[in-house]
């Protein structure tokens, strides 16, 4: 059976034998001080904030990843999930998120599948609405350079964040992947994460322990604050930090960039990349490059993060 899959809004034809997904990892240990995240983060909603520049699309280079290309059970069958809010029971706890499925959905077709994470005291409905919270885009300004070719999951935190005590927000994580997996026609290789600040943290935490499972992240203004299981897989990443952070200090989102360099075998090394003054690290692993993106601001999203977190992506 030939499939299409589709990438950035490019179609190339594929030949794919089987429709079975890979299942996520379990979920790493928790390390996150709740209660000092929240006291360093409540500061969040003074923060000033950077809108995100329209840029043009950017085309997929091949990829590189050493993940096998496989499509989901959903592939090939009608789906049951509809545009909008979805209920999931997590180890009791009603959770709910967003979906975000093109408009011209073939299932057929394998998708990008991307998660995008809410600030602290935001909501998942903030980034469906691309002139509401930080970002003048959808999904923090990556639906429009998607072109119908990905499909968007956003998720509502507990008490307004990603603390991820004992795993919580991992689990709810792999229980939406189950849910979408089975009913909608994925690329198991090309799934990603981005957020902004507690959702750059979740970002990490996913990093940290799903590197098997996601093919990239893009955190922003993160840290480790909502844990980082010590795992050896760890995915893709490119990461935004102010220098001027006065919520999430750039050390901390240091500490996170470290890890990846440390994980991924990079060496210290670097050279320029895009047009926006990120670096990318010289002698990564095969498919597994690390960027860092600084930039002069506060605790904000840069107006270049769109375009350089969907040309990053755009490469696996």
């Amino acid at each position: 059976m030939k499939r299409i899959k589709v990438i950035a809004g490019i179609s190339l034809l594929t030949l794919l034998l089987g429709c079975s997904g890979k299942s996520p990892v379990d979920a790493g240990k928790n390390e996150l001080n709740e209660s000092s995240s929240s006291e360093i983060l409540s500061k969040e909603s003074s923060s000033s904030i950077i809108l995100f520049s329209s840029s043009s699309s950017v085309e997929a280079l091949p990829s590189s990843s050493s993940l096998v290309a496989s499509g989901t059970k959903g592939c090939g069958t009608s789906p049951t999930l509809i545009n909008g809010l979805q209920t999931i029971t997590v180890d009791g706890v009603a959770r709910q998120y967003y979906i975000d499925i093109p408009t011209n959905y073939n299932n057929e077709n394998e998708y990008v599948l991307i998660f995008a994470w809410h600030w602290r005291d935001g909501n998942a409905s903030d980034l469906i609405d691309k002139n509401t919270g930080w970002g003048s885009g959808a999904y923090y300004g990556l639906k429009a350079k998607s072109e119908n070719s990905a499909i968007f999951i956003s998720a509502e935190g507990l008490d307004k964040g990603w603390a991820n005590t004992n795993d919580r927000d991992l689990k709810f994580l792999t229980a939406i992947l189950k849910a979408v997996k089975t009913d909608l026609c994925v690329d198991t290789t090309r799934i990603f994460s981005t957020g902004f600040s507690y959702g750059g943290m979740m970002s990490n935490a996913i990093g940290c322990s799903m590197g098997d499972v996601f093919r990239a992240v893009a955190p922003m203004s993160g840290s480790l604050w909502s844990g980082c299981a010590k795992k050896a897989n760890a995915p893709a990443s490119i990461l935004f930090h102010g220098t001027g952070d006065d919520v999430v200090p750039i050390d901390a989102g240091k500490d996170a960039l470290n890890t990846y360099l440390t994980r991924n075998h990079c060496s210290s090394t670097t050279k320029s990349i895009g047009k926006n003054g990120c670096v990318e690290y010289d002698g990564c692993d095969d498919g597994k490059p690390v960027v860092w993106c600084e930039f002069n601001g506060k605790h904000s999203t840069p107006t270049f993060s769109a375009e350089e977190t969907w040309a990053f992506f755009s490469r696996f």
